[in-house]
């Protein structure tokens, strides 16, 4: 073989504030819809045109089109929260909580 060709094609794409997202970045998107939708996602690419995003973990794949997104930021990562030990904590909060919508309020002056 006298010639080899290697065609080498760098996409990048950036976020709103014109930072450059790499494949697993947390992001927010904000969706054209009837009322616009925000979105966190993880950036997964490009593929035939549309902008790929799994959910954060990782389990679904997302694309929209490029002309839906009116912005994108790339943002720190995102916790779960763990649950509650079941010492009873959460639900004590929550007794007190409505404990206290249920109680009569007092009127100045009564």
């Amino acid at each position: 073989m006298a010639l080899k060709v290697n065609e080498i094609v760098k996409v990048e794409v950036e976020a709103s504030d014109g930072q450059v997202l790499r494949e697993g970045d947390a992001i927010m998107l904000r969706v054209s819809r009837r009322t616009p939708e925000d979105v966190v996602c993880r950036f997964a690419g490009l593929s035939n045109g549309y902008f790929v995003t799994t959910t954060l973990d990782g389990q679904h794949e997302n694309k929209y089109r490029q002309a839906s997104i009116e912005t994108c930021y790339r943002i720190k990562e995102v916790e779960k929260i763990p649950p509650q030990e079941l010492n009873g904590t959460g639900k004590e909060a929550a007794d007190t909580a409505a404990q206290s919508a249920a109680a009569p309020t007092m009127m100045p002056g009564a």
